[in-house]
């Protein structure tokens, strides 16, 4: 605070008035003329300072959600009754601050054209924030460039973080109840753990009593939803409404207001799914047109006729007869729909239907807050949302249409409870305390429609729990579901994530220095219940049906066929599981920060501060986890469990369980006697990060800021649990492996006749006392301690900032960010691939695979935290407060993210050593290496570090609020007065708008490759495989059945003669099986597929997409501060396709689909008042 000259104004009294609720607090101006108001409430305000000798200084601004707003008064010498009257006082640009945020108004939450209620949808319109994919919102956001869980998301200060899954909490804030979100991107003071921070601020009431309430209804039955790309001749039904009512006032007026809001949404839609399934001839047996997309036929061979030297016959005419299909083949094909497109199902999909799916949703808020005196505010919010979906198909299964208790269906019940009660308390005018506590519960249930239906008895598969629900069925050829060739069951879950969290932070005021400081403690119980395949997990795969190799001891290549060993009720793996129930994770978070906010003078603000921040290692109530020692696997076959416990100690293990582990060789011991982890992990006790920033006010209209941060987060629990649910001897798996025997025939399947007891219903699975359990090797997820901490970012940037005027502003900047320490999957333990070991020793490999590893007992999923990640980008934004009539926002960023560890949000984390796109990746072991390298393992674990398959390299986004001008007082019709201006006035449009480049994508591992892209122009189209195509990139499938194409053109970018396509397996027989001389002089044809492929990965980018979405608003006043808005709403305004990503085998995109949807048409109507 100074006067005309600039010296400063010691002791002048400062009142700060809320216009809404008329709550006045007071200042007094320090020695050096510093002034501060902490904790306010975002809203208007009028600011008024006097002291003696000036005339009073008043002033109106508007306070946003985190916003951090520098007043400078400049008082005039005169008199204390005279008032001054300054305008535009709030700059348009924060001169004080070193973080880069994105602030959206009610007023753009409202206006801007929202496809559903979810206000993630809006948080892509910040710059660097993305989605994980083309068309996805903000519910698992990836900001500048860093992992799914990086990203806090507070509402009200509480946080609505998923813990399983690192993104949004399933059921999302109501969008009529938020009245700002802010997003901070980068440079976030101590106050916050992540390096990112998504704010959400619900609306209070005021001393006025306001209220809206609104209705949305979308409706293609008459034609609205016009399709540029369909499948099918009639749109999918598509009937959505949305509806809801909010409202707030005074209790007393100026200290006692409410504020209470409900919305909720009915869809009715089906949904489209598409697959290949086997045709009617198929079931019935004739299996002679299994030919791939290269004109390969498969060759189906009878297992009656295996010979003493273990090769068969063909089935005649590749013709099972009728008689030998059996009663598990016969209810397969019942429970299968039929082809409804004449396409052979190995070239593309040849069943398209839509599912009906049901999703209701309802959401409740209800808000209190009250001032005490001038010294004491409390506020108190309740939230209650649920949704419940159901989706009849199309769910990793293609159910008959109509079946309501099938598998391949979804269901998802999921509600959230978030309760906070905040009170402030100012101890003197340069001291505040805000002290917050705060519950957060989110269940769940998901499953299937056939959860409550014996599938397994009625395909007469093993069932010896008597369980329901519908198996998980592989093997299948690719049939089914999109080409996986599994019929899934998806896992019954149920989850109860709950915290209680205590927030405490002061704010204190003295001389330059502001200085921030407070704790945060939040415990967590997380409840998962995984009911995992206790239906069975099943295999009919194609050894039964192949021919064998005595020479190579392996299967012919193209022989064998999934379909008919499921026809002939042959399996080759049987499974059922015993499952605990829930688990009760536990973990503890404290959280401790200072922050001092210098301002050295009137342009220069330095931002000082440090964080501290641990998470207690996960612990489960009962202490029913397990881990093993990576330093002395190869020696022994070891479990540890936590602290002293010991594993017959543990509630819910069935003893009979704990023997059959035993009898196979299992041993286990306590983390105390190993001298382990008591933990099982060691807790990570040095997360403090320095907080550095600086903001420089060059002039009134340009600052230049700058900032370096060290932040740390937990990874979500989906990573740990999805994978160790499964760790011995907590579960068993009750297995028949009928391919090998349980491992002690290694080629039974594929070079015997198959036994009375190897059909399906003759067969079993032993689970009754103690069982013998099968040689191979066993799943175990092990975390290793020897590298285990928490997440860790440092990021930094440099950014200038130029008020244009007319309210507008342009920001530059250039962002950066280094992740270490992130969660990373490696092999331990692996096979060595089979060419290594037959190099090394010169013998055949072992038939029982297992032995190619150092320890044959183990089959590890390992973790640590030796992930890292790189990411650099340019940002320029303009953006124009809501100022005569228009609003808008541009924005373009550049982005370059490259890292080894890429798992998105509610995933298991589990990898590939060959992954490429969004998959993550597996650190190989050298034995994975052809040729064995010696490579440490920092050079292996760069082999994945490639560009991130979920962040695109350019992305342009726009967003505009428009009064058009008509009507009276407008620039058109100035003068017009009743119906006329009811008719021309009142109109407003509203847009957002997007361009994003494509999203780095691979090749199949298991091709060989020069440089497959080609030019936009090169990029033909044809009919392939029933469907229209483009060839993006130069693949491998036969050009010959391409049709409505030029051949000669196709064919010089994709010959005919295989060995000349840039794109295609290894050797002779096109198989990636390659001659290889053995000690004894024979040659053997050895797979290279278990070897890391030395392809590129991620070195392409997928196709580039836009969007435009419109909503034209017309607004009736009805006088005494009521109105009636009538919108009409149209998503992809210009029915621009979003095209799919390319078959990364044939290069091949599906121009029949599309990613987003068709142009939709919506209509509201909302009354406020």
């Amino acid at each position: 605070m100074t006067d005309s000259s600039g010296a400063v104004i010691p002791g002048a009294l400062v009142r700060l008035t809320d216009a809404n609720t008329n709550i006045v607090r007071e200042a007094q101006s320090s020695e050096v003329g510093f002034y501060q108001f902490n904790a306010v409430p975002l809203g208007s305000y009028k600011l008024m300072v006097e002291t003696a000798g000036f005339s009073q200084f008043e002033t109106e601004f508007t306070v946003q959600a985190g916003q951090t707003l520098e007043v400078n008064p400049a008082l005039e010498v005169g008199n204390v009754e005279t008032v001054v009257q300054v305008s535009g006082a709030a700059p348009i640009i924060a001169t004080t601050g070193a973080d880069i945020s994105d602030v959206k108004d009610l007023q753009r939450i409202r206006q801007l054209p929202l496809n559903g209620r979810d206000v993630t949808s809006l948080f892509v319109l910040t710059p660097g924030v993305e989605g994980g994919g083309p068309n996805n919102g903000g519910g698992s956001p990836r900001v500048n460039g860093m992992k799914v869980g990086s990203t806090e998301m507070l509402l009200d200060g509480v946080s609505l973080v998923d813990r399983f899954g690192g993104g949004m909490a399933r059921v999302q804030p109501g969008l009529d109840t938020v009245q700002e979100f802010r997003i901070e991107t980068i440079g976030s003071s101590a106050r916050y753990s992540r390096p990112a921070t998504v704010t959400l601020v619900t609306r209070s009431g005021t001393n006025e009593f306001h209220g809206s309430t609104f209705w949305t209804h979308r409706n293609n039955s008459a034609g609205l939803r016009a399709r540029q790309r369909q499948d099918g001749n009639e749109a999918a039904q598509l009937i959505r409404n949305e509806f809801g009512v909010s409202a707030g006032g005074p209790i007393i007026k100026n200290r006692t207001f409410w504020f209470a809001a409900y919305e909720g949404s009915r869809l009715r839609q089906r949904s489209f799914a598409g697959a290949p399934v086997p045709t009617a001839d198929m079931w019935a047996g004739n299996l002679s047109n299994l030919v791939d997309g290269n004109s390969i036929q498969t060759m189906v061979y009878d297992p009656l006729t295996t010979g003493a030297n273990g090769t068969r016959d063909l089935f005649p005419n590749l013709q099972i007869p009728t008689s030998r299909i059996s009663h598990y083949g016969q209810v397969m094909a019942s429970q299968t729909p039929l082809p409804t497109l004449n396409v052979n199902p190995l070239v593309g999909r040849n069943f398209e239907a839509f599912y009906p799916l049901t999703t209701d949703t309802d959401q409740f808020t209800i808000k209190g807050d009250h001032r005490f005196s001038d010294t004491d505010f409390l506020s108190a919010r309740f939230t209650r949302a649920r949704t419940d979906r159901v989706q009849a198909g199309g769910v990793y299964g293609i159910p008959p249409a109509g079946c309501d208790n099938c598998g391949g269906s979804s269901r998802n019940n999921a509600d959230v409870y978030s309760t906070m009660v905040r009170w402030n308390h100012v101890f003197s005018p340069s001291m505040t305390n805000e002290l917050q506590a705060s519950n957060h519960r989110s269940p769940k249930s998901s499953g299937t429609l056939g959860d409550n239906y014996a599938w397994g008895d009625e395909l007469g598969l093993p069932n010896p729990f008597g369980v329901t629900g519908w198996p998980t069925i592989c093997g299948l050829d690719g049939f089914l579901y999109e080409g996986w060739g599994c019929w899934d069951g998806d896992n019954r879950k149920d989850e109860a994530l709950t915290s209680y969290q205590i927030n405490d932070d002061v704010t204190w005021v003295k001389g330059k220095h502001s200085m921030n400081f407070g704790v945060k403690l939040r415990q967590e119980y997380n409840n998962v219940r995984e009911l995992q395949q206790a239906q069975g997990s099943h295999e009919f795969g194609p050894g039964w049906t192949s021919q064998f190799d005595p020479n190579d001891q392996q299967a012919v290549s193209y022989t064998g066929s999934g379909l008919g060993s499921t026809l002939l009720g042959l399996p080759t793996y049987l499974s059922n599981q015993a499952n605990r129930g829930y688990f009760y994770f536990q973990q503890f978070e404290l959280g401790a920060y200072f922050q001092d906010s210098w301002k050295v003078n009137q342009r220069l603000t330095l931002e000082l501060g440090v964080r501290y921040d641990r998470w207690a290692p996960y612990g489960e109530k009962y202490n029913r986890l397990v881990n093993v020692d990576l330093t002395s696997y190869e020696n022994q076959f070891q479990v540890i469990t936590p602290g002293d416990s010991t594993m017959e100690s543990l509630p819910g293990i069935l003893p009979s369980m704990l023997d059959s582990w035993a009898l196979r060789g299992l041993t286990w011991t306590t983390a105390n006697s190993a001298g382990f982890p008591s933990k099982l992990v060691p807790a990570d006790n040095n997360n403090f990060g320095p907080r550095l920033g600086v903001a420089y006010r060059v002039t009134d209209n340009f600052v230049v800021r700058a900032s370096y941060g060290e932040y740390f987060w937990t990874m979500p629990l989906s990573q740990i649990l999805q994978t160790s649910r499964t760790n011995p001897p907590l579960n068993l798996r009750y297995q028949n492996d009928v391919s090998t025997q349980q491992g002690t025939q290694p080629y039974y399947a594929i070079s015997s006749a198959p036994a009375n007891n190897d059909f399906v219903q003759n067969n079993s699975v032993p689970t009754d006392g103690i069982v013998p359990l099968s040689i191979n090797a066993q799943s175990m997820m092990a975390w290793d301690v020897r590298d285990w901490s928490d997440n860790r970012m440092q990021s930094w940037h440099f950014t200038v900032e130029r008020a244009l005027g007319g309210n507008t502003a342009l920001r530059l900047s250039y962002l950066g960010n280094h992740g270490r320490d992130l969660e990373q999957r490696f092999q331990v333990n692996p096979r060595e691939s089979e060419w290594n070991y037959q190099a090394r020793t010169g013998e055949i490999r072992p038939g029982r695979l297992d032995l190619m590893r150092p320890n044959p007992d183990w089959n590890f999923s390992a973790l640590n935290h030796t992930g890292y990640s790189n990411s650099n980008s340019l940002q320029a934004e303009i953006e124009r407060r809501y100022s005569n009539g228009i609003a808008f926002q541009w924005y373009y960023t550049f982005s370059r993210t490259m890292t080894t560890s890429d798992a998105g949000g509610f995933t298991s984390g589990n990898g590939s050593i060959n992954a490429t796109g969004t998959a993550n990746f597996d650190v190989p072991a050298v034995s994975q290496l052809i040729g064995m390298p010696n490579l440490s393992y920092d050079e292996r674990l760069r082999l994945g570090y490639v560009n991130s398959g979920s962040v695109p390299a350019h992305r342009t986004s726009w967003n505009a609020l428009i009064d058009l001008p008509f009507g009276n007082g407008k620039k058109f019709g100035r003068n017009a007065s009743g119906v006329l201006n009811g008719i021309i006035g009142g109109w407003q449009l509203a847009t957002i708008g997007t361009w994003t480049s494509g999203f780095w994508r691979g090749v199949g591992s298991g091709y060989l490759f020069g440089d497959p892209t080609l030019a936009g122009d090169q990029q033909i189209e044809m009919t392939f495989g029933g469907q229209r195509r483009r060839l993006f990139f130069r693949g491998d499938f036969d050009p010959t059945l391409a049709t409505d194409v030029d051949a000669t053109a196709l064919q010089a970018l994709v010959p005919v003669d295989r060995s000349q396509r840039v794109l295609r397996p290894l050797g002779s027989a096109f198989n990636n099986r390659l001659p290889q001389q053995l000690a004894d002089g024979s040659i053997r044809e050895t797979t290279i597929t278990d070897n890391v492929s030395w392809n590129q990965r991620n070195f392409f980018r997928g196709p580039s997409f836009f969007n435009t979405d419109i909503s034209l608003f017309k607004n009736f006043y009805m006088g005494e501060g009521m109105n009636l808005r009538f919108t009409a709403d149209f998503f992809n305004a210009f029915n621009t396709p979003m095209d799919l990503d390319p078959d990364g085998t044939t290069g091949l995109q599906d121009l029949s689909r599309q990613r987003n949807d068709p142009r939709i048409i919506q209509f509201s109507l909302r009354f406020t008042w």
